[in-house]
């Protein structure tokens, strides 16, 4: 059984459809149609059935698709472990590190590397839907993110959510708001959202919940970064951000008010996310098991 079909399969599986598997393997349609198509007559079993576009896996597909994820991560693993014999010391861990949560993942990278000190450690910072496309395509090992709206072909470990808290400039409001300040009466001031480049993320679940609420909030700005939303309402712009309390140090923004969130939302949700035929890092989960964040690291919880 060809390791390349498996690898083909899973991603077809995960994303039910060919056009979707297709732009993530970065291939045309009708090749990958077709290893679909020999891995099936190689098993003289139908593997999908086709509703439309959509593929929806067979009993036969679904058994596979497990055994495949646990034969391809075997491999993967068997990889590593070759590399690291032919030369240990250059140990390279691949992190993809959202801008949501740089402040709340950084005592984890920093004490991975104190642990570590001999292996190189190469972080890529992006926004979350980015970092998905890095995990399929395999850039980087493991992403430290948004927990996925949709899990297929992912492994998660969650933490807790993040308090949501509300920057505002006090331009807008020279008194300090009520603390805690109610959630729906935020939709009055202009808004700078976090937005992800693609798909649905934070932005449409704040605005969902104000619109559930009966508010149609004035947004005036959406940007992927918190780091950029924070620097720019601390250099004078009026408006107000809705982001993650881990991200925003009140001692560091005497021009805005910091307040609570009474009836916020849960938005912002951590996670470590790995593809399910990868392995986990092992370097990085040993620290995660033994408890994190950290007792002394404020994550706005």
């Amino acid at each position: 059984m060809d390791l390349k079909r498996l690898k083909y399969f899973c991603v077809v599986f995960e994303q039910g459809t060919i056009s979707q598997a297709a732009r993530i393997l970065n291939m045309a349609q009708p090749p990958l149609s077709k290893r679909i198509q020999e891995l099936e007559e190689e098993l003289n079993v139908p593997l999908f059935l086709r509703n439309g576009r959509r593929l929806e896996p067979t009993e036969s597909g679904y058994h596979l698709y497990k055994n495949a994820c646990a034969i391809l991560r075997d491999v993967e693993d068997t990889k590593r472990e070759i590399i690291l014999i032919k030369n240990r010391e250059s140990r390279l861990l691949r992190i993809g590190l959202t801008h949501l949560f740089q402040s709340y993942f950084k005592p984890l990278i920093l004490k991975l590397h104190r642990l570590n000190p001999n292996v190189e450690i190469s972080v890529s910072v992006s926004d979350s839907s980015n970092l998905e496309s890095l995990l399929q395509n395999g850039l980087v090992d493991i992403a430290l993110i948004q927990k996925p709206s949709h899990s297929e072909g992912y492994d998660c470990i969650s933490f807790a959510p993040i308090n949501l808290v509300a920057v505002i400039n006090k331009k807008l409001s020279a008194e300090i708001p009520a603390n805690p300040i109610p959630f729906l009466s935020l939709g009055k001031f202009p808004l700078v959202l976090l937005r992800r480049s693609r798909d649905a993320g934070t932005y449409e679940l704040i605005t969902d919940h104000f619109r559930k609420g009966g508010v149609n909030p004035k947004i005036i700005m959406n940007i992927s970064q918190p780091g950029v939303i924070l620097d720019w309402l601390q250099s004078g712009l009026e408006a107000a951000a809705l982001l993650p309390a881990s991200e925003v140090d009140p001692a560091k923004r005497d021009n805005c008010h910091v307040v609570d969130i009474l009836s916020a939302p849960q938005i912002f949700f951590p996670a470590v996310v790995k593809m399910s035929v990868a392995s986990y890092m092992k370097e990085l989960m040993d620290i995660v098991q033994t408890g994190y964040p950290f007792p002394d690291v404020d994550t706005g919880n």
